[in-house]
């Protein structure tokens, strides 16, 4: 069967169709590539949290922030800010990475824009301040649009972007409002709204004009005669899969309802990343997506994305810790080194629900994180510093077989460029590519410590 079959159905007059997740009927009799022949789809990630970590004070002289391991190499010691990757059983596909130079930032003008530099490897493009402190725009593609606009042509959506809080900044320029670039003038918003994700990623084959179109959650019910067809052809294990797959689009779907309970029926979705009085959900927003986006690799529907969970100079306020004030300030408190602490665990621990997402999600002989590769990092060392230099940086996941596993601590002896580590991460879903970034931020040297 053709990786491409799906699920067919019609609702209202209108058509529908969904994708399937990889079946043993679509592989080789080996069951390690597909039928056709080629191999596993792997995948790439880019997930960012503003305004960077706490500062380990009167701590670890080999660096200035808790979040990193005292030892290096396989095994490392977690600390209080990686604890949450632990304790979602996700820690051997974590490579940390220390003490590396966001070089792109050249001549560090301004902050926070110097450090989103990272995930291009590109100097960012002087704005106009048009009354803002400081504007500015990529200078070039982030790392996840140099692997869409070579593995993008191969699924139905070349990349989707996503955002989890909604408090990020405006009025400074593209390079802080938008984490996924395809070149200086074409930053690419990100979807904010559950709802809206799940029909840009699983219901694009209706009339998206169409004021009579049905409610396109409802494709589910449409296609499950074809369900049952299929069914009838495939052999027990591939039945036990497709069943968990559907049951999988039915609870996420009760998850989107469940997100907005004030939700009308489309044509015109409701906002569902809605504040309950005043306050952001962003757990469960941040697990809807992140379940959202593991069914979407699962279907190959993309293999690209990017997370912006908290904007950088974000005003993100972390209810759930107890705290009432913007994160972006907080970062700037030297006194509040504690709650940016606690801020920093959070965000690690819903970056860990992602990465969970996809190691429960059964791929071939593995799961969806063992082909996949996700960067995580900020836009500073920490707030209060605005340093670019040993920037938090995560590399998860195997990569299909690329990056080591399990994971490593590697600290750089030498300040590296952090764009190694782009160009390293590029080669696990583009393994011809040769270099990444420009100017300062020019690399054609992949960080081999992370590599297999």
């Amino acid at each position: 069967m053709s990786r491409r079959t799906m699920l067919r159905g019609a609702v209202g007059g209108s058509a529908v169709a969904l994708a399937l997740p990889l079946l043993e009927i679509m592989l080789d009799q080996h069951g390690e590539a597909l039928a056709s022949g080629g191999p596993l789809p792997r995948r790439l990630i880019t997930w960012f949290f503003g305004n960077g970590c706490a500062l380990n004070v009167g701590g670890d002289v080999n660096s200035g922030l808790r979040f990193w391991p005292t030892t290096q190499g396989p095994g490392y010691d977690v600390t209080p800010q990686l604890a949450p990757l632990a304790a979602a059983g996700v820690i051997d596909y974590c490579s940390v990475l220390s003490r590396f130079d966001v070089k792109a930032a050249g001549e560090h003008r301004r902050g926070h824009h110097d450090g989103c530099t990272l995930f291009s490897g590109h100097p960012f493009i002087e704005l106009p301040v048009d009354g803002a402190n400081y504007s500015s725009k990529s200078g070039g593609p982030t790392i996840d649009q140099v692997a869409a606009s070579e593995i993008g042509s191969q699924t139905f959506l070349p990349s989707v972007q996503l955002q989890i809080s909604k408090r990020i900044v405006t009025s400074e320029g593209p390079t802080l409002q938008y984490l996924s670039h395809k070149g200086p003038d074409q930053p690419l918003p990100q979807i904010a709204n559950p709802q809206e994700a799940w029909n840009k990623l699983f219901a694009s084959f209706t009339p998206a004009n169409d004021p009579a179109a049905p409610h396109r959650l409802a494709a589910l019910d449409a296609v499950s005669e074809d369900a049952k067809a299929l069914q009838l052809r495939v052999g027990t294990a591939d039945r036990i899969r497709l069943q968990a797959h559907l049951e999988s689009v039915a609870q996420i779907r009760t998850q989107i309802a469940a997100t907005a309970p004030e939700c009308v029926q489309p044509p015109q979705p409701s906002e569902t990343n809605a504040d309950i009085d005043g306050q952001e959900q962003l757990i469960s927003v941040n697990q809807v997506m992140s379940d959202l986006l593991a069914l979407a690799f699962a279907c190959d529907i993309t293999r690209v994305a990017s997370v912006q969970f908290t904007g950088s100079v974000g005003y993100t306020v972390f209810n759930d810790l107890g705290q009432n004030v913007g994160h972006h300030d907080m970062t700037h408190e030297a006194g509040q080194n504690e709650a940016v602490d606690a801020a920093t665990i959070y965000a690690m621990a819903r970056f860990a629900d992602l990465l969970a997402a996809l190691r429960n999600t059964p791929e071939a002989a593995g799961n969806l994180l063992d082909n996949s590769c996700a960067l995580v990092s900020s836009d500073c060392s920490s707030g209060l510093t605005h340093s670019t230099f040993d920037q938090p940086i995560i590399v998860a996941g195997s990569g299909g077989g690329a990056l080591k596993y399990p994971g490593v601590h590697y600290r750089s002896p030498s300040s590296e460029n952090s764009s190694d580590v782009l160009l390293a991460c590029l080669r696990t879903v583009c393994p011809e590519a040769s270099e990444v970034g420009g100017s300062l931020g020019y690399s054609n040297t992949p960080l081999s410590a992370i590599l297999a």
